[in-house]
């Protein structure tokens, strides 16, 4: 029993590992996309947030299915709604902190706000990541349970 838990938290410091490196990459272009936006495009940084924010999440979503969490894509695109879903929770937190900064705090540079907020929301990114959207167990009980049900309806038709 040791064995597993030791072997699990040995996996999940890696996973961590691996979502900081994808992370930082998905942060990167998050802010970048941010700052382009809000600053070239001179678009209203709450707007600019969104639209950063959703380019980091497009290429979060790849790396974690190709490095982070490889081997669990069930259909791409309920992993990519779960993703995108959990992703919410984390854009409001950016989204909060940014205007709290700014509106609130009289916080003047736009580009260290963002990596302050982003800083914030990190860890719980992961973890919503590691424990629902690719969260085997989860993803097996439902599939065993919609089984289940179909079964039953099968056998109830006879």
């Amino acid at each position: 029993m040791k064995e597993a838990s030791k072997s699990s938290t040995r996996k999940t410091k890696i996973q961590l590992f691996q979502y900081l490196l994808v992370g930082g990459i998905a942060t990167a272009v998050d802010i970048g996309m941010f700052s382009f936006f809000a600053q070239a495009l001179s678009i209203d940084y709450r707007i600019a947030i969104v639209l950063g924010f959703s380019c980091g999440v497009v290429v979060n979503f790849s790396l974690c299915n190709w490095v982070v969490f490889a081997g669990k894509r069930k259909p791409w695109w309920v992993v990519f709604v779960r993703h995108y879903l959990a992703s919410l929770s984390v854009l409001i937190i950016n989204e909060v902190a940014m205007i709290s900064l700014i509106e609130i705090f009289n916080f003047q540079n736009l580009i260290l706000a963002k990596i302050m907020s982003s800083g914030v929301a990190f860890i719980l990114n992961f973890a919503i990541k590691k424990n629902y959207v690719y969260n085997d167990k989860r993803y097996k009980e439902s599939i065993t349970n919609s089984s289940k049900a179909l079964l039953l309806e099968r056998r109830s038709r006879r």
